[in-house]
């Protein structure tokens, strides 16, 4: 039945109080809300490797020749080096990545430990959010409550639409750049929008004692908190500033938020989804790195990449001084949201299973991307070979898992997941927990 602003919010935390009713009319008010932002969003992730790359060649008038990072449509494709042929005229770079001189970095190492950071508490928000009142919580609010979680669950069937749409977006921006270019700077900004005041809320929540929890009645979008009239005026602001700064620490706090945001709203339930998402992810990157110019005459991604300026990454600057001015290294969030998904579901698996995270899956998947994404740091800070991160990331996240599933004779289990069960039993499990404090 599709979910409500109030419903994004609570699925974030701290919230209490009804959501937006079941009856026909609400149901079509929350879908007629909530799709074309969940379209957005799923529009941001497969589009973040080329607004990355886009945002690093946009200033004509400054530095040498273009060093280019080549960025995947769902995920970063790590590369740097010289490009000639039909891209042998791009612009120098506004955000210059290492050159060809240059070896590993420890930014190389940081941006491993960031991302790896960025998952930890995001499996952990998604499983358990902050501060949310599950005490004073009704049976009716517990149920509404699992089908918000619900309605983000991400199928088989959605996995194949998945690529299917990171492709047709990936050729509609290649004939049609610069009419689309404006157009993704404004879903940028609207969704960066909602997801960093959806970060902020249930802290800003707690710091009042939630005395802005109260609703008010908006025409047609419905009881909304109080508080999300005070949170947006500022968060309004940090978007305005990225918008005419492009600083990279702005950039770093709303592509943080925008991997909170979507890794707490859309979840996978199985091993079969992951695999299934991740495997097509990885042979989707291949073909739009490798093959995508015996068919359209050019590279599609790259050109994609090199004519878009929405910097959807994580930019950490390069600790060893170079020759002149701020250089970074970076990592598109395609790759953390979408083996980020498959540590979502880890976490959720162990605690269905009632064993604790270090000890059981979530420890497995977390370590193999760590162990994927160093190895292509290295081969990338090392060689300057281009590549998809995804050959890396995803044997790193699912072959782990897939090991102790087999050692623990749990593997038809976890392919099959766990559907809403874990839902109901976390909201049951912390409705405990709050009465016995």
């Amino acid at each position: 039945g599709g979910r409500s602003w109030r419903g994004l919010l609570c699925s974030q935390g701290s919230l209490k109080g009804t959501f937006w009713g079941t009856d026909p009319m609400a149901r079509t008010r929350r879908a007629a809300v909530l799709h074309p932002l969940l379209a957005s969003l799923l529009a941001l992730c497969l589009l973040q490797g080329a607004a990355s790359q886009g945002s690093g060649l946009g200033n004509a008038r400054r530095a040498h020749s273009a060093r280019r990072r080549h960025v995947g449509l769902v995920h970063s494709i790590l590369a740097d080096g010289d490009d000639a042929g039909d891209d042998a005229d791009v612009e120098a770079p506004a955000v210059r990545t290492a050159s060809h001189e240059r070896k590993l970095d420890p930014a190389n190492f940081l941006v491993v430990i960031i991302a790896a950071l960025i998952l930890w508490y995001t499996a952990d928000r998604a499983l358990n959010p902050p501060y949310m009142d599950f005490e004073k919580m009704s049976d009716r609010e517990k149920s509404e409550y699992n089908e918000v979680l619900e309605a983000g669950e991400m199928h088989l069937s959605t996995t194949l639409i998945f690529v299917v749409v990171a492709s047709c977006s990936l050729v509609l921006i290649f004939f049609f750049m610069s009419a689309l270019h404006v157009l993704l700077n404004v879903i940028f900004s609207f969704v960066a929008l909602v997801a960093l005041s959806a970060f902020v809320y249930p802290y800003v929540d707690k710091l009042t004692d939630r005395r802005f929890s109260e609703e008010i009645e908006i025409p047609w979008l419905g009881p909304m908190p109080q508080l999300v009239f005070w949170i947006a005026p500022f968060t309004a602001v940090v978007v305005f500033l990225w918008l005419v700064t492009k600083s990279w620490l702005l950039n770093n706090l709303l592509a943080f938020a925008l991997v909170v945001f979507f890794l707490t709203t859309i979840r996978l339930s199985s091993l079969m989804v992951a695999a299934s998402l991740l495997i097509l992810a990885f042979f989707y990157d291949i073909f739009w790195v490798f093959c995508s110019s015996e068919l359209f005459g050019k590279n599609v991604m790259v050109s994609v990449a090199t004519g878009l300026d929405i910097p959807i990454k994580i930019l950490v600057p390069l600790v060893l001084g170079g020759s002149g001015g701020d250089e970074f290294t970076l990592i598109g969030l395609g790759d953390i949201v979408l083996p980020g998904l498959l540590v979502c579901f880890a976490m959720r698996f162990d605690d269905h299973k009632g064993v604790p995270s270090h000890a059981g899956y979530f420890a497995w998947t977390l370590g193999g991307y760590i162990v994927g994404l160093t190895i292509c740091e290295v081969v990338v800070g090392t060689w300057h070979i281009a590549q998809p991160a995804m050959i890396y990331l995803v044997p790193g996240t699912l072959i782990p898992m897939a090991i102790l599933a087999l050692t623990r004779g749990e593997l038809t289990e976890i392919w099959n997941g766990i559907g809403t069960q874990s839902h109901e039993r976390i909201v049951e499990k912390d409705a405990v927990d709050a009465t016995q404090v």
